[in-house]
């Protein structure tokens, strides 16, 4: 039985900074229609998972994806344009089907992706530069981290502290939980807005004492954030993405 010999044209990762390894979650990718119509004339696999893609040819198929390249890369007349169907490449649209993915995404759109075949001068170097790797990024959503404290809280001060001394917090006293103002509890917010970061400990302590320097750790750990637990208000700049954490004594 003859094995079939692939090889690989190239690796498409979809990378996010929410997540601790830097992988995106639950993607598709979803090919045009003339990308579709490449696959299927040279017989090309595709391989994907919910962070990644590959595309292989067999080796069959590898002097006609030569062919198409050169064909394509050839000199036209001024007279007859280049247009994007006679480009060698592969193309795909990319997609999260994670139903919180807006809610921990800067930027929630789709993202396109061409995956040329190279630009060599010779077969041999073409072969030789195949299997390139390609990166899509997505970026974690920033917001003002607000802290509530429900339930009895009877220390004189209140403090949240950066453990890493890089964040800082505001305390705002007792403040109405809703327009009514019918319940308060002591609320804490950053003074900028932080990255939301997938089940990571944020080294913020939750302290109390009799003064401004208290030390006595109350909270050795502040949760972080859920990505759905936002509010939107209007600042300065805009809107403004507001993440609320509850913490009841």
């Amino acid at each position: 039985m003859k094995t079939l010999r692939l090889r690989l044209l190239a690796h498409l990762e979809a990378r996010h900074d929410y997540f601790a390894d830097g992988r995106c979650r639950a993607m598709r990718f979803e090919p045009t229609r003339r990308c579709t119509d490449l696959i299927s004339t040279f017989d090309l696999e595709v391989r994907a998972n919910a962070h990644s893609l590959s595309l292989h040819a067999p080796e069959h198929s590898l002097q006609g994806l030569w062919e198409e390249m050169r064909a394509a890369q050839s000199p036209q007349p001024p007279s007859v344009p280049k247009t994007p169907a006679a480009t060698p490449s592969l193309d795909f649209g990319v997609r999260s089907v994670d139903p919180a993915f807006a809610y921990y995404t800067e930027d929630a759109a789709s993202q396109n992706v061409c995956i040329d075949f190279g630009d060599a001068t010779d077969q041999a170097a073409w072969l030789s530069g195949l299997g390139r790797r390609w990166t899509l990024q997505w970026h974690s959503l920033q917001s003002i981290w607000c802290y509530w404290l429900l339930g009895e809280w009877d220390e004189k001060v209140l403090v949240i502290v950066d453990t890493r001394g890089e964040r800082q917090f505001d305390a705002l006293g007792l403040v109405p939980l809703e327009q009514l103002q019918m319940q308060q509890a002591h609320c804490f917010r950053s003074r900028v807005p932080l990255t939301l970061t997938e089940r990571v400990l944020t080294g913020l302590q939750l302290r109390a004492g009799l003064s401004a320097a208290a030390t006595r750790i109350v909270v050795s750990q502040l949760p972080a954030p859920r990505p759905t637990a936002l509010q939107y208000e209007s600042g300065p700049n805009g809107r403004q993405a507001v993440s609320e954490i509850f913490v009841s004594r």
